[in-house]
């Protein structure tokens, strides 16, 4: 085999190897971990199967960061959805885990994941009490403490770092929404 032969060969050899680890790179990075579609699965119960976003995320909006957004589906179809938000707390970030509906565009399920907030002060955001008040709250409302969401005593900053985290997945969800509809009219 000559020189030229060979070279082409190796080229298309090694494009080829190229083009499988690209898909299977994409592959491997929507896969969700078991641990992750255990938790995504407690506040979204009822969910047949639950895939990552695939479209763009917003930019971090005053400290907030929706990390990932997953769409879940209950029979086939696209039923809700579940966002994993870092949001500033007051001795660091809170990660939260919110589920909205898009049968009635409620929370359904919500819970923190990561917090280092004051024992017994701040800590008090993972306890049922707080985060009930959460549950069937529409993306239409305010989530701002005083108005219609109650801080834990003692802990604002803390409660107000979850309320933000459920407003700014509520803020992309009708940002979504109006975007559906202007792209079906």
């Amino acid at each position: 085999m000559d020189y030229k032969k060979s070279l082409l060969i190796s080229i298309l050899f090694l494009s080829i190897f190229l083009y499988v680890g690209v898909l299977w790179a994409a592959s491997v990075s929507n896969q969700i971990d078991e641990n992750t579609m255990n938790q995504l699965k407690r506040v979204f119960a009822g969910a047949d199967s639950i895939e990552r976003f695939t479209g763009v995320l917003p930019e971090s909006n005053d400290g907030i960061v929706i990390q990932e957004i997953y769409q879940v589906y209950i029979q086939g179809k696209e039923n809700g959805y579940i966002f994993k938000i870092l949001s500033p707390g007051y001795r660091g970030d809170i990660v939260v885990l919110v589920a909205f509906s898009s049968l009635n565009n409620q929370i359904i399920g919500i819970q923190i994941l990561e917090q280092n907030e004051t024992p017994s002060l701040g800590d008090l955001i993972t306890q049922p009490s707080f985060l009930v008040q959460f549950l069937k709250k529409s993306i239409n409302d305010k989530f701002e403490l005083g108005e219609d969401i109650e801080g834990v005593t003692g802990a604002t900053v803390s409660s107000a770092a979850v309320a933000k985290a459920c407003q700014e997945a509520a803020s992309f969800l009708i940002a979504n929404k109006a975007e559906t509809e202007a792209d079906n009219n």
